[in-house]
């Protein structure tokens, strides 16, 4: 039997932990078990459109920050009372994903612990039919990586809030994520434990149902490795809000009276396209606002700072202005 090196990360870095994911998946031959838990962060996934899944107010206004992850799959939110785990393997083609068997190792305990967890139709856990972890799965030529959250102690009112978004603003080909009623474990489990200290229980179960784990740290030159991974993809804009598909923006708004239809096209993260329609009498300032965002990309800092260059002349400030494009 092949051994599994189990690792559990000491780092609460999103950007991290996906690239310490990628790196075992792509630069390693061993099978893996890495375990972490993240700050309050939104991870969507690849081939997913950010501003269509998330309330950007809400992420903004709480330094919420967004990431990109490796496979693909819905969007899910995770905070200091969410466990997630990866699971990484070598196996043959055809034969490398199997969501039931990955997460075998988390059922397993959480039915020794009293939990009647079961599989759901969109390879998620569910605990009174109430989902209590969201996975995913990517595969690398011989090797497969399943990944999952738990939901131990998670902030619903922050998860749902960081989720509201207005769909209907957004035309694309992008993945879309289902909605599901989640529920935390900890309480069923009449816990009063951390959620760190309830994943050093997890990690301690798995590791003794199966001998063939073994605990391993990562050594500084794997730490190294995985802090370039993340510095040049997991923590930079390219990835995260421009990697997804091109799709059309549209929003109706009223400021100041005037009521202003905006339809943008962008492409990797860029306006290309453009159109304003309005009822203000001075149509210069449609064409100058057209002409100082087309190319720019479809992210708030960037527009408010271009905007800032007619707020003196409209007398509203670039931040008001800029609700218009998102």
């Amino acid at each position: 039997m092949a051994e599994i090196l189990s690792i559990v990360s000491s780092s609460n870095e999103p950007a991290y932990n996906l690239a310490a994911e990628e790196y075992l998946l792509r630069s390693k031959v061993e099978d893996y078990h890495f375990y972490y838990i993240n700050r309050p962060s939104v991870i969507i996934g690849k081939h997913q459109n950010a501003l269509s899944e998330i309330n950007l107010n809400y992420l903004q206004a709480n330094k919420i920050s967004l990431f990109r992850r490796l496979s693909g799959g819905g969007t899910v939110y995770h905070d200091f009372g969410n466990i997630n785990f990866c699971f990484i393997k070598n196996g043959k083609a055809g034969d490398l994903v199997n969501f039931k068997k990955a997460t075998a190792p988390i059922v397993e305990v959480l039915n020794q612990w009293g939990l009647k967890v079961k599989h759901g139709e969109r390879n998620d856990l569910l605990l009174n039919y109430k989902k209590i972890s969201g996975n995913a799965c990517h595969v690398f030529k011989q090797r497969v990586m399943h990944h999952g959250t738990i939901l131990y102690d998670s902030d619903i009112t922050a998860l749902t809030a960081c989720l509201r978004n207005d769909p209907t603003r957004f035309r694309d080909k992008a993945v879309k994520s289902v909605k599901s009623e989640v529920i935390n474990i900890k309480g069923l489990l009449k816990s009063d434990k951390s959620a760190d200290e309830f994943l050093k229980d997890l990690v301690d179960s798995i590791n003794k149902n199966d001998s063939a784990i073994i605990p391993y740290q990562f050594s500084p030159e794997e730490e190294a490795q995985i802090i370039e991974i993340q510095k040049t993809k997991f923590d930079t804009p390219e990835w995260n809000y421009r990697y997804g598909p091109p799709y059309i923006f549209k929003k109706r708004s009223v400021l100041s009276g005037f009521t202003i239809l905006v339809e943008m096209k962008i492409e990797k993260g860029k306006i290309v396209e453009f159109s304003i329609k309005d009822n203000y009498p001075d149509k210069s300032i449609s064409e100058q606002i057209i002409a100082l965002l087309t190319g720019l990309a479809h992210e708030r800092d960037e527009i408010e700072r271009s905007l800032k260059a007619i707020e003196a002349k409209l007398g509203i400030s670039a931040a008001e202005l800029s609700t218009l494009f998102f």
